[in-house]
């Protein structure tokens, strides 16, 4: 990593925390997109189909984009990009999907905690078992102890809840969303291998996403699981996909910069605070949901450490 000047990187900091923040103010406004037009799988899939289009757009303007797609389309022809490969954009369309359905719910802070853990535990998984060509890294004490906090935490903000069998069921899904999530970041690094850009990986995970999320829609909506009530009207209802398309081109910038470990944890500081502060404003904060966001974030600080021990 090359020299940066000191006010470079704190502004960089400062700049992935508030990436966090909208990561987390994404599944508010997705959330609140599905209460609007009476389905979650309909928001999802208007959220993904957003950004499809943006990356689209991108693509068409971008020459190493397009060769990128050609690339990937070389590589899934030939069978040398695994199956697997074609699996990102689902695992993304998992997360939005639960945004749409867990928020109205939950709240924005307990349904980002409890991915942010399944995502941790998704990349310990990953590193102790070298999934997805991962190198194989054992899990350490140091790495076990931060999982069991961070663990701790969700139990922490389930009891403070008053959590019932639902809502205990939609904190596990979001769990296992968050997992996926960290699933989605090795897939995503095979494809862009093959691609050697970082736009064409971006828009091959909205396509696959968008017509999983599409089909869940319309199969809801036949078999009469939802109401879908048509567009709304409200502009910020249309936010979360360019935010997640945001979120991925400064994550592609920034990483280079400060680094994997200080992205990770800025990233989760951002997105634990800013679930906070939007569940004060929508009156669904307490103190122990913040000691337990609290702890959740110092689980997650010490299973890195263990990562860069290990």
């Amino acid at each position: 990593m090359t020299a940066t000047k000191p006010w470079l990187r704190s502004l960089l900091l400062i700049l992935t925390v508030l990436m966090g923040v909208g990561s987390a103010t994404q599944s508010r406004i997705n959330g609140s997109l599905a209460a609007a037009i009476g389905s979650g799988p309909h928001a999802a899939a208007i959220s993904f189909g957003t950004g499809l289009i943006i990356l689209a757009v991108i693509t068409l303007f971008r020459k190493d984009a397009r060769q990128g797609m050609v690339r990937i389309a070389t590589a899934v022809t030939r069978r040398e990009l695994p199956w697997w490969g074609l699996l990102g954009g689902a695992c993304g369309a998992s997360f939005v999907l639960m945004q749409g359905i867990a928020v109205p719910y939950l709240g924005v802070a307990v349904l980002m905690t409890s991915m942010v853990v399944g995502q941790l535990l998704g990349s310990l998984a990953v590193d102790h078992f070298g999934w997805l060509g991962a190198p194989e890294q054992r899990i350490s004490w140091l790495r076990g102890i931060g999982a069991g906090l961070a663990i701790l935490a969700v139990v922490l903000i389930g009891i403070d809840a008053g959590m019932d069998l639902g809502s205990i069921g939609l904190m596990v899904f979001a769990a296992v969303a968050g997992f996926l999530l960290a699933l989605q970041l090795g897939i995503t690094g095979t494809v862009r291998s093959f691609a050697r850009d970082s736009i064409s990986p971006s828009l091959l995970n909205f396509l696959v996403g968008f017509v999983i999320l599409a089909v869940a829609a319309l199969v809801s909506s036949a078999a009469g699981w939802v109401e879908f009530t048509g567009f709304p009207s409200e502009w910020w209802l249309y936010l979360g996909g360019p935010i997640g398309v945001i979120y991925l081109f400064l994550v592609a910038s920034v990483v280079r910069t400060i680094g994997v470990f200080v992205l990770s944890l800025a990233l989760v500081g951002g997105q634990l605070l800013g679930s906070l502060i939007l569940d004060l404003a929508f009156g669904h904060a307490s103190w122990m949901l913040a000691i337990g966001a609290a702890i959740a974030f110092v689980g997650i600080t010490v299973a890195h450490l263990g990562a860069r021990r290990g």
